[in-house]
């Protein structure tokens, strides 16, 4: 494995932006595109090392990668930087680096502006190296903008299995009977998305936080009203009757589940140290430190690690290209959802029964994961050959574990 940093600078506004490959031995490398101000070469190192090892985990032939520019997302010029940085990176685009969306980008946005420089999709490469013709590419791609209730496939992807990851664990350390509830931190694209799947689970989702605030409800909140409007609107202001508290009031209060879908560093340890959640799944990337994470396995939480709970991305790859035949949008996230309950049992199993992290467990899966470069990207992950039946809902939820 060889790190390979591809360095560029803004002719215009003279940021810097960097695409980051973590290794150059498979045709594929995925990961997203990142507008930051102040983005360094560094952080995308760290994260495209983090994208290597969610496809490890999963066992697929595709390398991590990164790229980004040092630009504030608000700025008033960022869609001609966004631009010129994608024109720079076109060449890359077509042979090997396929590009998601990330802090200060939108998928949509990426798309429209490869479509205007004469690159099918910032996904191109996966057609060359799955070796599928153009219009099979183009169906599969079709079915991320296919609505699957009030949200596109493509919207969902990500939120879903962190979702069924959260239930995952939830079925693998809960021992009472009743509805799930679920308190949640963050309700951007992820956040929202993963409220939606575990409403579908039958979960009672009791609190939602942001930056701007916590609303909470013991009976559970509107989610369908909360994600009918404009993403942009701070929480609070999405309901009118439930009650309002501070942001930081939402770790203060029992649940079920805790799922962290914000920002870096959720927890402080004194938060860690009297958390009165049993479970928490982690979809941000670095949403624990590794303080906040060893106090809370150290009481005896269940903690499923960011780079399994945020792995949704690279999962519903898999789930959308590994098929032989093109798949419905429905049956993507059912495949989705089984991917994650199978991986996150086997991972929390193992943890148990060895006394280790589940962390370590799946740093362990990775590290023993054999990738062959010369292969397909996808249609070699072990967990999509799993399929479970949707009929418990969330209430009591049977173990989903491998026997």
């Amino acid at each position: 494995m060889m790190v390979r940093v591809i360095e560029y600078t803004d002719p215009v506004e003279h940021c810097p932006g960097y695409l980051v490959y973590d290794a150059t031995s498979s045709r594929l490398a995925a990961g997203g595109c990142r507008m930051q101000s102040g983005l360094t070469a560094d952080t995308l190192h760290m994260l495209s090392s983090r994208m290597t090892l969610k496809q490890r985990v999963l066992g697929l032939n595709v390398d991590g990668a990164k790229c980004g520019i040092a630009y504030d997302p608000n700025g008033p010029r960022r869609l001609a930087v966004l631009r010129r940085f994608l024109e720079f990176l076109q060449d890359e685009l077509r042979a090997r680096y396929s590009m998601g969306c990330d802090m200060g980008t939108q998928f949509a946005e990426l798309e429209s502006i490869a479509a205007m420089l004469g690159v099918e999709s910032v996904k191109i490469a996966i057609r060359h190296a799955q070796g599928i013709p153009d219009h099979e590419f183009r169906a599969r791609m079709a079915l991320l903008d296919t609505p699957v209730g009030p949200l596109t496939m493509g919207q969902r992807r990500a939120g879903h299995a962190l979702a069924h990851a959260a239930l995952a664990a939830a079925a693998h350390g809960r021992h009472g009977g009743g509805q799930l509830s679920v308190s949640l931190q963050g309700f951007g694209t992820l956040g929202r998305a993963c409220a939606l799947a575990l409403l579908e689970e039958g979960a009672r989702i009791t609190a939602i936080a942001d930056a701007y605030g916590c609303v909470v409800d013991p009976r559970g909140l509107d989610i369908a009203h909360m994600i009918s409007i404009d993403q942009r609107r701070p929480v609070p202001t999405l309901l009118g009757s439930p009650l309002r508290l501070s942001a930081e009031a939402l770790l203060d209060l029992p649940a079920d589940v805790l799922v962290l879908a914000g920002g870096e560093d959720a927890l402080t340890a004194e938060r860690a140290a009297l958390l009165p959640v049993p479970v928490v799944a982690v979809g941000a990337n670095y949403g624990l430190s590794d303080t906040a994470e060893q106090l809370l396995i150290d009481r005896g939480v269940v903690v499923v690690p960011d780079f399994i709970g945020g792995i949704g991305g690279s999962a519903s790859m898999e789930a959308l290209f590994g098929p032989e035949r093109t798949p419905g949008p429905e049956e993507v996230l059912q495949t989705l959802a089984g991917m994650m309950r199978e991986l996150v049992g086997d991972i929390l199993t193992g943890a148990r029964s060895l006394g280790v992290s589940p962390r370590r467990v799946a740093m362990d899966i990775a590290s023993a994961a054999v990738v062959r470069p010369t292969e397909r990207p996808y249609g070699s992950c072990p967990y999509r050959e799993v399929t479970r039946p949707r009929g418990n809902r969330a209430a009591p939820l049977a173990s989903t574990q491998r026997t």
